[in-house]
């Protein structure tokens, strides 16, 4: 297929579970100016074309697990990417030589399994500089969208092991490993239902790792 017509049918599939111009509103209302922005599982680049457009500020990396990361990129904004495809946010954070002033992490928190979760939002709360925002969008359980997004991840994509994570849940990991996260659900869940956005911030001093 044509990565023209690739393109607009991957946007026609995700536009059923999620409306990606309503979250990078949120996401531009929420990162602070000039930000050096970490982008874990960024997949596609679809979120950052539409967050470029309303953030010409700003300067992203993308570090994803898997082999092919930022291909619907468009040409005017690749500049402003670095792209680092397999790779966990583990292993990126071993080579950092400079911390980022806020993460987004879309979409990926329910393909984590639940015992390893504490230890990848504390890997990327370690990414980042004391004070900056981490920004963590996934899906409420429990609506007809959420259920169709888990069936497609399991059966189509293939991730198995895919479990949803809820907005509160979230929040209750923030307040136990970031103190004085404040984490926040941004609105997300009102306008795009069942899509949330909570943001946290990271305290001063890194978070040790677990073992």
């Amino acid at each position: 297929m044509p990565a023209s017509l690739e393109r607009v049918a991957a946007n026609a599939y995700r536009a059923i579970f999620v409306d990606l111009d309503r979250v990078a509103a949120k996401l531009a209302e929420a990162l602070p100016a000039d930000a050096s922005v970490l982008d874990i599982g960024g997949g596609d680049g679809e979120l950052l074309n539409r967050l470029f457009a309303l953030r010409p500020d700003l300067r992203v990396t993308m570090v994803d697990v898997a082999g092919s990361v930022g291909r619907f990129l468009r040409p005017q904004f690749q500049a402003r990417v670095a792209l680092v495809p397999s790779t966990t946010i583990q292993d990126h954070l071993r080579s950092l030589s400079r911390k980022y002033d806020a993460a987004i992490v879309v979409d990926v928190m329910h393909h984590v399994a639940p015992e390893q979760r504490e230890d990848f939002l504390r890997a990327v709360a370690n990414a980042l500089l004391p004070g900056a925002p981490l920004l963590v969008k996934d899906v409420e359980p429990g609506h007809y969208r959420a259920t169709l997004g888990f069936l497609a991840d399991k059966y189509i994509s293939g991730d198995r092991g895919v479990m949803l994570i809820g907005s509160a849940q979230v929040a209750e990991m923030a307040q136990r490993l970031l103190p004085d996260s404040a984490p926040t659900e941004l609105g997300l869940l009102t306008t795009d239902r069942p899509n949330y956005l909570v943001r946290m911030r990271v305290p001063q001093g890194a978070m040790p790792c677990s073992h």
